[in-house]
């Protein structure tokens, strides 16, 4: 008995306690929980993933809409009320690739299409035939399973005696 335990050999000794060891049913419910804290972690990152892009669309709409309103603040109020200068639609990308700034973008990403719309003030004034509301508005469809539509719009007023005859007269 000596000489096999000296070469590596071991026997239960009857006379010892059992070892204690897990049993199916609690591995069980402890991979049960891993998969449930698993699949925790990935949801929120998911949704939190969902919510960035979310918010990336909303900003890049908002950076379209104030792009569109400062050109216009420059117009003079001929150029206000030319159909040919003044654009009434437009279409612009989240990725803009081409043709920057012209009719034909080209681009990649989320497609923005957006409208300019010049209308009478809506309150009457002594200075309000001189004035327009200006209100630019862009809509889109998140990607997806859900395709989620979108409308953003920003209005000013634009004064004929305003920055435009400041600018092209001096």
């Amino acid at each position: 008995m000596k000489r096999l335990h000296e070469i590596g050999v071991t026997f239960l000794d009857p006379t010892m306690p059992a070892q204690a060891a897990y049993t199916l049913i609690e591995v069980m419910v402890g991979a049960t929980v891993m998969v449930v804290i698993f699949a925790s972690v990935f949801a929120i990152l998911m949704v939190g993933l969902t919510i960035t892009g979310t918010t990336r669309e909303n900003l890049r709409a908002t950076q379209i809409m104030l792009d569109k309103m400062e050109g216009l603040r420059l117009y003079t109020p001929t150029q206000l009320t030319n159909t040919t200068l003044l654009v009434e639609s437009f279409t612009n990308w989240f990725n803009e690739t081409g043709n920057i700034g012209m009719a034909n973008v080209q681009g990649n990403g989320v497609q923005y299409n957006g409208s300019i719309t010049i209308a009478p003030v809506g309150f009457s004034n002594s200075y309000s035939s001189n004035m327009s509301q200006v209100t630019v508005t862009v809509n889109w469809i998140s990607g997806g399973s859900k395709s989620l539509a979108h409308t953003r719009s920003m209005s000013t007023f634009y004064a004929s005696k305003g920055l435009a005859n400041y600018v092209s007269t001096h």
